[in-house]
């Protein structure tokens, strides 16, 4: 079920401006999906050479609103990082196997990226509780 929803997060990446516009097309999707959603959204822009430091910050900004959620909502311990790096793999493998669908939309996937890295909480908060 996660490839679906990961291919839908980075086709609203690269068409709304942010892997988190997603949660309006497709029904509940758990924390751990969401974390495997932002690793393939990092993964992708790593594919476009976004900078390092770049795919850091993006990848901290995730870290940090997903796990501010998860205490909030009363959600257990997440295992972030396997996550994250399974959903980076899935990401740019994705990516690289569909260049003819996401090529095209190489400068608006990495302008939903960079929204995605300095997002506000509020929005992903409300994208979580969709």
């Amino acid at each position: 079920m996660i490839l679906p929803k990961m291919s839908a997060a980075l086709l609203s990446m690269s068409f709304f401006g942010s892997a988190y516009a997603c949660a309006e097309l497709h029904g509940h999707t758990s924390l751990d999906q969401w974390i495997v959603i932002c690793g393939a959204a990092n993964g992708a822009a790593a594919v476009f050479h976004a900078l390092p430091h770049d795919l850091a910050l993006h990848r901290e900004t995730a870290k940090t609103h997903i796990s501010r959620f998860a205490a909030e909502s009363g959600a257990g311990s997440l295992e972030f990082e396997p996550l994250f790096e399974r959903g980076l793999t899935e990401g740019q493998r994705l990516v690289s196997s569909r260049s003819n669908l996401f090529v095209p939309r190489k400068g608006t996937l990495l302008d939903g990226f960079h929204h995605d890295k300095h997002i506000d909480y509020a929005d992903v908060q409300r994208a979580l509780s969709a």
